[in-house]
């Protein structure tokens, strides 16, 4: 098993890295602070499951981050032109699960892979429509 702020400093980086790419997107309601954050907690949270031999931390903070997602799109679309985008919606609970997947013993590889491939995705847009 990783020491614990190997595992905090990657969920640390893997979240600036995709934050920063969402930052600089036109209309994104999360950015910089937002995404590192985001997988912090998932890697706080899965420790805590992990520590307490109980899933339920794990779940908690996922339907937490969830929620907030879910009032955030909601606050959008009451906007007087909304934006139907759910790319950074997506984003955001992805960047939870690979915060939460770098807890996993042998998985920080995939963890890196899915966040690093993820921030190419997002800033190749152009390029993909």
């Amino acid at each position: 098993m990783q020491p614990v702020f190997l595992q905090l400093g990657i969920s640390l980086l893997l979240g600036l890295l995709v934050g920063l790419e969402r930052q600089r997107a036109p209309g994104a309601v999360a950015g910089l602070r937002t995404f590192p954050l985001i997988a912090v907690l998932g890697t706080v949270c899965a420790l805590l499951a992990e520590a307490h031999q109980d899933s339920w931390m794990l779940a908690a903070g996922l339907l937490g981050v969830a929620a907030i997602v879910v009032l955030g799109h909601w606050l959008r679309l009451r906007e007087a032109e909304p934006d139907h985008g759910t790319t950074t919606n997506v984003a955001e609970l992805l960047m939870f699960a690979v915060g939460a997947l770098l807890t996993v013993e042998g998985m920080t590889a995939v963890a890196v892979a899915v966040g690093g491939g993820m921030a190419v995705l997002l800033q190749f847009k152009g390029e993909l429509h």
